[in-house]
């Protein structure tokens, strides 16, 4: 007896970043359809068009986010939000996608983008790598970070032991503020405006494999965040 697929069970799916082709028609359930530049509405419905449940995934600490970067957002450059090491050269994905501290700016700029996810018809969502890298921390934006969460002056993460445990703090911090903020904001988005409970997931590396990096991220403190209904293992 064949098996009879139904696609809402969800068992198989694929990332893919540009419109849907025929070449790569796999025909599993379902497809993460990845960015939130302007043509990502276009994609979501040519996936749908196919028969796919779509989903959108996005990273929360990189991407293509050079609206935001440039000041076309909201009419203020914030390149000083990009991770920096201690010899003011910014931590780079790549030469023109920098790692980003996640400010409340920065996470007010993902919602609005996520929100157009949300309008386009996605079944759910998914912000990948939450990571900020151990020799970042040298920011202006992280330095303001730092005053606010410590009310003190920020201390250079490499001048003691102590420095680089609150540095790490902060960090593992930030990215925990971010994805709680974002996936509460979209989550009542979807209630209030379709009446819908959007899945909200965050693809990430092992811990093993971020330490071997030397990469803080907030892992351990996903299960206390109650908007975020589970965790996709990025196996490497």
């Amino acid at each position: 007896m064949g098996y009879i697929r139904d696609r809402s069970e969800e068992l198989t799916g694929f990332q893919e970043g540009v419109p849907f082709r025929k070449s790569f028609d796999v025909q599993c359930d379902f497809v993460m359809v990845y960015g939130t530049d302007d043509t990502m509405p276009r994609r979501v419905q040519e996936y749908r068009d196919q028969g796919y449940v779509v989903h959108l995934m996005t990273g929360i600490s990189w991407g293509q986010y050079q609206d935001y970067l440039d000041g076309k957002w909201d009419e203020r450059k914030h390149w000083d939000e990009a991770q920096t090491d201690r010899h003011g050269k910014q931590i780079i994905h790549n030469p023109t996608v920098p790692y980003m501290v996640p400010t409340i700016s920065f996470t007010n700029y993902l919602t609005e983008r996520l929100k157009i996810a949300i309008d386009s018809g996605v079944e759910a969502l998914h912000l990948e790598e939450p990571e900020f890298w151990n020799h970042g921390g040298y920011s202006s934006a992280f330095k303001r970070e730092y005053e606010i969460y410590y009310h003190e002056p920020w201390v250079s993460p490499h001048s003691s032991l102590e420095a680089r445990y609150k540095a790490s703090r902060l960090m593992a911090y930030l990215y925990t503020r971010a994805i709680d903020r974002i996936s509460s904001s979209l989550k009542e988005y979807a209630m209030v405006r379709y009446g819908k409970n959007i899945p909200f997931y965050v693809p990430t590396h092992s811990l093993l494999n971020y330490t071997q990096w030397k990469i803080m991220s907030p892992e351990a403190a996903l299960i206390d965040i109650p908007t975020v209904d589970g965790c996709i293992a990025q196996a490497w």
